[in-house]
């Protein structure tokens, strides 16, 4: 069983300028249906089962919402998910350095290396990192993971200019294409904290669609590596040039990934949960509990509510329904953006929904005004 769907992106286009941009998903959200009534460590259990993609990060994000809405504490076991939650980041982002952008490019991708690399992160720990940091070293950022962590604008472009990764030939074609392109002023979600925490699920108690279109005080955020990496040096200078573009969103994927391969610590933390209502055990009869991971994608968020040990009401909140909300970061990306050919703009519209990652597939559109 899997919750698929699919998003399109419909651009209205005159020939220069994009006019509309309207997006529809079809991607069906089913958890309160097939998980309510359930006992509570059952439904938990199948939530990995539901998703194809990030499955380990929806399984412990179930947990934490289940463990809060109980009044307990998972914080015994916050080192084992945190690094739990990196692999999966780990295996989405090889995904896209060594299979997507060798084909953007009119490159082979590297379809060994990623069988590899995702054996070894279902094994040992410090055997994984050593082999992740060697991929990411070699393969994609053709330098030491520290020090393309800390370059500024002068050293990424010697990067473009030197590095023979697909990585770099990627980012060599958006600067050229034109560094600014995707820019748009959509909110970034910030780190959730307990405050942020009960405003998303006041929002989620009072609006019946916030699950599909998600705002934080009545405006779509986006989320992502953009928003974990803002403080990066090189993705704070580049963002302050050319705004929050699709090359900027590129670079930020790229720091994350030397931040996987140096063994940082994360800039925010990946896990969360928080208590919530009148109700602080199951026992009492009444709990709510809020759990969140942040994934590859962006920040993923579920809601349990129980009435005694089983589940009364389950919602999800996922990375996808922020960053392609009709008014969110790709709408606002691509509405009233110029291109001098339909091939430039189909071009472009696929580079921003690469950046932003959804977890379904998603088809564009293009019709002439």
């Amino acid at each position: 069983m899997s919750l698929e769907g699919e998003l399109t992106i419909r651009l209205r286009w005159d020939g220069a300028h994009v006019r509309e941009v309207a997006i529809e998903s079809t991607r069906p959200h089913v958890a309160d249906r097939l998980l309510a009534g359930k006992p509570v460590d059952e439904a938990v259990a199948l939530v990995p089962r539901l998703f194809s993609i990030c499955g380990r990060a929806q399984g412990i994000a179930a947990q934490l919402a289940a463990e809060a809405a109980r009044g307990m504490d998972g914080e015994p076991l916050a080192a084992a998910r945190t690094r739990a939650i990196e692999a999966e980041i780990a295996q989405e982002y090889l995904w896209r350095a060594l299979i997507d952008w060798p084909q953007a490019v009119d490159r082979e991708p590297d379809s060994e290396t990623l069988a590899a690399v995702r054996g070894v992160l279902a094994g040992d720990g410090t055997a994984s990192a050593r082999v992740v940091r060697d991929v990411i070293e070699t393969q994609i950022l053709d330098d030491d993971a520290d020090d393309w962590l800390a370059s500024h604008v002068p050293a990424f472009e010697m990067w473009i200019a030197r590095a023979p990764t697909a990585a770099a030939q990627l980012a060599a074609e958006m600067q050229r294409d034109g560094p600014r392109h995707g820019a748009s002023g959509t909110p970034l979600l910030p780190p959730l904290n307990a405050a942020i925490a009960a405003r998303l699920v006041a929002a989620l108690e009072a609006d019946a669609d916030f699950e599909r279109l998600p705002q934080l005080d009545g405006r779509p955020a986006e989320t992502g590596a953009v928003a974990r990496m803002q403080s990066v040096p090189l993705a704070a200078a580049l963002a302050a040039a050319y705004g929050r573009s699709i090359l900027v969103r590129f670079v930020a994927r790229l720091a994350e990934l030397a931040r996987l391969a140096s063994g940082r610590a994360a800039p925010l933390p990946l896990l969360g949960s928080v208590m919530l209502g009148a109700g602080r055990s199951l026992s009492r009869g009444s709990g709510r509990g809020l759990g969140w991971v942040e994934t590859a994608r962006g920040l993923l968020v579920h809601l349990i509510e129980l009435d005694g040990n089983r589940v009364k009401r389950y919602r999800i909140v996922a990375p996808t329904e922020w960053n392609f909300h009709p008014r969110g970061a790709l709408a606002a990306g691509l509405a009233g953006a110029y291109a001098a050919s339909e091939i430039d703009l189909r071009r472009r519209a696929h580079w921003l929904a690469q950046a932003l990652d959804p977890c379904v597939a998603y088809r564009v559109e293009i019709a002439h005004a």
